[in-house]
């Protein structure tokens, strides 16, 4: 139990990072289904701090829940948006938001085990690098610092991600989690007294080597897995296996060059870790839960709420730190330099220099953009290169673009000058419309198309008021912009599009947006209840009965106890919310 003065301290820290969290934003963002099998329409969230300016890259870090949970209780149950704020880092909340009704397939669960949704091009994990994509379209992510983590079903799928895409993130994480091509079986649906069956560590290994078939997928990608030694949902032995399966598949030694004491808020907790001391490549952290709370099965050490227990080893500090020391390479990305783009007759002849700070440079590639583009070609030579497009159509513009590989994995891109092959007519302009817009408590949406004769449309960006345009999401079906945070008022609403030539539309203005006032009163549960706001909640709320609009009164509680908290509404409305993201 926590003296007095413990308490305090603990009241004051979470105090400082709420106060902290505050100073960020949270925008809403939608997910369209792709041609790929099983991919599906989604929701998420992006989490970005206020020091993000958009003019240096930063960290990318994606949270992914467990069963039975939606993105908003790994908002409000990890502590990774505060440690955001703090670091300045963006942090991405994926929403299952729909799944295939298979009979094993509890609510909101990742299909972990599910074969359709774990490999490179299909199905949820595709959806999710997808989404990460998108991200990096419209936020300034460092490459060399992607990160992907979960609870329970969402650990399973964090590794699955780890696995299917390590070419992509720097490192993962697990809480609860299972190994790579795990079975629903492994899942101890009668608690402690039947705990689940797992694969053999050699079948997972095997899946892993099959999945990671290219040369440039043989990677260690480091991975810290978290784990109740007595969870009675899903056994320790799932990050057994993790850790197992890793250091078999890459050739880890067994035994751990480090162990340490990592105790917290009297909870006994052991901290391993395997492969070299200047930079592991797996970390365990087992620790005794509270079989009295969810069956030891809980994000564990930051905050109160239906899926986590604050007592404990900071999960969300762990895996931060864990993440900050393994960026995907330790040295940085390559650079590339086009030094000339000649045509000659119907043939376009493009040279350069790459050069690596470290290690050595493995390709470089070039294409051409325009109104034929030609894909990629791999040049000849590395640190001078050259490559020879032939037979290509006359009278049009072609823009070279090259993209270096380092042998860490690391790449970089650089566009060149336009050449022109004969005499082309003039560029034709993109054109972009705004189709709609819709505001949602503090949230304001735009969706509209953007077009190309050429169809190399290479970007939009919308501005609201004076806030300056900023880039919003592509997709086949035309484009969707959010932004969150705004204060009360009308927004005059515009947009731009750019093709891949630099030639830019004409700005469009659209519908105005109203933002309207949003009232705040922070008291403790029982002034609430006595004023209203904690009342019974009819259908049209997302959360029915006693509570909030968007919260029952036992996540509240549990959230809160008898301390003061915040609710908040529109201006005028009846209904009063928890979270400022889902006032509608």
């Amino acid at each position: 139990m926590l003296s007095r003065s413990g308490l305090v301290l603990a009241l004051l820290t979470c105090f400082a990072f709420s106060t902290m969290a505050d100073a960020g934003r949270i925008e809403q963002k939608s997910f369209m289904k792709k041609s790929y099998p099983g991919s599906r329409d989604r929701q998420y969230k992006v989490f970005v701090p206020s020091g993000h300016t958009g003019q240096s890259p930063v960290p990318m870090v994606m949270v992914l829940h467990g069963c039975g949970q939606t993105e908003v209780n790994m908002i409000n149950e990890t502590r990774f948006k505060e440690l955001a704020e703090r670091d300045n880092f963006v942090v991405v909340y994926p929403f299952i938001t729909s799944f295939d009704p298979l009979p094993q397939r509890a609510s909101n669960c990742w299909g972990f085990f599910i074969d359709e949704h774990i490999h490179e091009g299909a199905g949820e994990v595709e959806d999710l690098y997808q989404m990460a994509l998108e991200v990096e379209a419209a936020f300034k992510i460092d490459p060399n610092r992607r990160y992907v983590t979960g609870l329970s079903s969402g650990a399973g799928m964090a590794v699955d991600l780890a696995v299917a895409h390590n070419e992509y993130f720097a490192a993962a994480g697990s809480v609860e989690g299972l190994p790579y091509s795990e079975t629903s079986s492994s899942v101890a649906f009668l608690g402690c007294s039947v705990p689940g069956r797992f694969k053999p560590v050699s079948a997972v290994v095997a899946a892993m080597r099959a999945e990671q078939s290219r040369p440039d997928e043989q990677r260690p990608i480091p991975i810290m897995a978290i784990h109740a030694r007595n969870d009675c949902k899903v056994n320790l032995t799932g990050s057994e296996s993790i850790r197992d399966s890793w250091l078999s598949r890459y050739g880890i030694n067994e035994v751990a060059f480090a162990t340490t004491d990592c105790a917290a808020e009297g909870v006994a907790c052991t901290h391993k870790k395997y492969g070299l001391p200047r930079r592991s490549v797996v970390e365990t952290v087992f620790y005794e839960g509270d079989r009295g709370f969810n069956g030891a099965h809980y994000w564990v050490g930051d905050s109160s709420g239906q899926f986590a227990n604050p007592n404990g080893p900071s999960a969300s500090e762990l895996l931060w730190t864990f993440f900050k020391s393994h960026p995907f390479a330790d040295n940085p990305p390559p650079s590339v330099t086009v030094t000339s783009a000649l045509a000659t007759g119907t043939s376009i002849t493009v040279a350069g220099s790459a050069a690596a700070s470290a290690g050595s440079i493995a390709e470089v590639g070039v294409r051409l953009d325009g109104q034929f583009p030609q894909p990629q070609k791999i040049a000849s030579g590395t640190t001078g290169w050259t490559v020879v497009f032939d037979n290509l159509r006359d009278n049009a513009n072609y823009l070279p673009v090259a993209t270096v590989k380092d042998n860490d994995g690391l790449t970089a891109s650089v566009t060149g000058q336009l050449v022109a092959l004969g005499s082309p007519p003039a560029n034709v302009p993109p054109v972009v419309t705004i189709d709609n817009s819709s505001v949602s408590g503090d949230c304001i949406t735009l969706t509209g198309t953007a077009s190309d004769p050429d169809n190399q449309v290479a970007g939009v960006e919308v501005q609201l008021a004076t806030r300056g345009f900023k880039p919003a999401t592509l997709s086949q079906a035309g484009y969707e912009f959010q932004e969150c945070g705004l204060p009360s008022g009308t927004y005059a609403t515009q947009a731009r599009a750019t093709d891949v030539l630099g030639a830019r539309s004409t700005v469009v203005s659209g519908p105005g947006a109203n933002v309207s006032a949003v009232e705040v009163v922070t008291s403790n549960w029982q002034v609430h209840m006595g004023a209203g706001r904690l009342r019974v909640y009819g259908a049209r709320c997302p959360s029915m009965g006693f509570g909030a609009c968007d919260a029952g009164f036992s996540e509240i509680f549990l959230a809160n106890q008898f301390n003061p908290f915040p609710l908040q509404r529109k201006a005028a409305s009846p209904d009063w919310y928890v979270h400022r993201e889902n006032i509608p």
